[in-house]
């Protein structure tokens, strides 16, 4: 029995992580003996008949993939070219989208044969056992499919009480050396659940409110492999709230400290979970950022949406973090129920204080109400209006929703100005770096390399151009290809592709009189 696991490519230009979900999946199955190849089409470029190469090459039996709303739509052409390349694979979607948008997916889509919902290892496993046995599928619980024109859920999936079960993520199976030639961290989970109330999220409902914590000794294994074994530098650890239980938070950063891992890293967390205890000791643990989801500068707005917080807690919770010497990221959302063109100018103004006070970075993205939240389910409770169902738009980055107050000309006016305020910060950064200052340098020296490196891969520009003739000067003749491929200047297309191979990321390989370029 052989599963393919596929990564579903976004329809922009995000900054990929490795995908953690399906490591877990992959090891899963790999536990019980059964063969799965993980195809990670984040970092690659992806076609149908590239896919299909893969589908003759490794003859899956099962293909699934994961995906959230805006990439949903790219994920069911995915299933369309399995279904279409062999009727009789199993296909299969996972994730918070396809798990609370049941129907429309499985109705519409009928080249999907089944939806995983929720926690999806144990389910995984039993699927594809049953499917091997040649039985009857339709009973495992944990999952939803068509049955005379009508969508079936069977029951639910038990959520996995002890994390400690799963094995460590098969990252073995994934493209690792891609992600670190666009300097990209790796992801980690110390906990699955989130306790919080939060009316634009799904996560409680996915995994839970009851929050389930992995032994630290062996969130530690795992954050050493991944530094010693794998060569990353940083990581990110995805948990809803890593500050939430003060004791598994200590536990974890003295590992780190005893066990002398050299690793930077950075977390999600709330402003009123933390203190500067607990932060100081992150930091010396190589702790570097926080990301707090501030939502809104207005009280009212954060009492609508259940977040718990009030702009105080957030100031408090910025104040510490600095002295603690961890740098803070403020998340924003524009279009919040009660949205208003005053209350945005307030979160505006709001996110330029805390920089202005204590450097603390900010961003601001369009509420997207997805499946499964509160604002999805009762937009009209909360004085939403939702002006599309096309999930592609659903990116964050543009008006989907209205308030009263807040028609979408105006929030696009509003994204347009922070738009040219980042711009603008870009330019200051270039000018200073023209002028020699040694950050401003060291951060346009990393764009530059992030984007060469994102060009490679986003376009398979190794896989098309990486052959050169034997006796020839192989990385100067690589460099002149893709200069020529991708308009790169031809200085920094050897200087970026000789630090690639320095770092062990490309590599050539004897073919005959040729020789071929490729990622480790």
């Amino acid at each position: 029995m052989r599963v393919m696991l596929i990564s579903t490519p976004y329809p922009l230009e995000e900054n990929p992580i490795p995908p953690l979900s399906l490591a877990y999946l992959a090891a899963a199955l790999q536990k019980e003996g059964i063969e799965v190849q993980i195809m990670d089409h984040l970092v690659s470029k992806y076609t149908p008949d590239k896919l299909r190469r893969e589908l003759e090459q490794f003859k899956p039996n099962i293909v699934g993939a994961t995906c959230v709303t805006l990439n949903y739509p790219t994920a069911s052409r995915i299933m369309r070219v399995c279904k279409n390349f062999n009727p009789n694979i199993v296909t299969m979607l996972g994730g918070p989208h396809a798990t609370f948008a049941l129907n429309e997916t499985l109705l519409r889509a009928t080249w999907i044969d089944l939806i995983v919902t929720g926690e999806g290892e144990r389910t995984l496993i039993e699927l594809v056992r049953t499917i091997e046995k040649g039985e009857d599928y339709h009973q495992v619980p944990g999952i939803a499919f068509r049955k005379n024109g009508a969508v079936v859920k069977t029951e639910p999936r038990l959520l996995i009480e002890d994390l400690n079960e799963l094995p460590l993520p098969a990252r073995n199976l994934l493209p690792l050396s891609k992600y670190k030639a666009l300097d990209a961290p790796c992801t980690v989970i110390t906990s699955r659940g989130c306790p919080f109330k939060c009316i634009f999220c799904s996560g409680p409902r996915l995994f839970g409110r009851r929050v389930r914590f992995r032994d630290p000794e062996l969130v530690l294994d795992e954050i050493e492999q991944i530094n010693k074994e794998y060569g990353f530098q940083k990581i990110n650890i995805v948990d809803d709230t890593f500050t939430l239980n003060e004791r598994h938070t200590k536990a974890i950063c003295d590992g780190i400290i005893k066990r002398n891992i050299k690793i930077t890293w950075n977390v999600f967390a709330r402003a009123d979970t933390v203190n500067l205890k607990m932060l100081s000791h992150m930091r010396e643990a190589g702790c570097e950022w926080l990301l707090y989801g501030a939502e809104s500068g207005n009280p009212e707005i954060l009492k609508t949406i259940k977040k718990g917080t009030t702009p105080d807690t957030l100031r408090q919770g910025t104040r510490i973090a600095t002295e603690a010497g961890i740098k803070v990221f403020n998340s924003f959302i524009f279009g919040l129920p009660g949205e208003t063109p005053e209350t945005a100018r307030q979160s505006m103004e709001f996110a330029k204080e805390l920089d202005e006070k204590y450097g603390a970075k900010y961003g601001f993205h369009i509420l997207s109400p997805l499946p499964g939240t509160e604002l999805y389910e009762k937009p009209k409770e909360y004085g939403l209006r939702i002006l599309s169902r096309d999930w592609a738009k659903y990116d964050a980055n543009q008006p989907i929703t209205e308030t009263e107050h807040m028609k979408k000309e105006l929030v696009v006016a509003l994204i347009r100005d922070y738009d040219r305020a980042i711009a603008y910060a870009m330019d200051e950064i270039q000018q200073k770096a023209e002028k020699g200052d040694p950050e401003s340098m060291e951060r346009m020296h990393k764009k530059v390399s992030v984007d060469f490196a994102w060009k490679l891969l986003k376009f398979d520009i190794i896989e098309q151009v990486g052959h050169t003739r034997n006796g020839s000067n192989a990385l100067a003749d690589l460099a002149k290809r893709i200069s020529d491929k991708i308009g790169t200047p031809l200085d920094i297309a050897e200087q970026e592709l000789g630090t690639l191979v320095q770092k062990g990321l490309l590599k050539q390989k004897p073919s005959g009189n040729r020789t071929v370029w490729q990622w480790t």
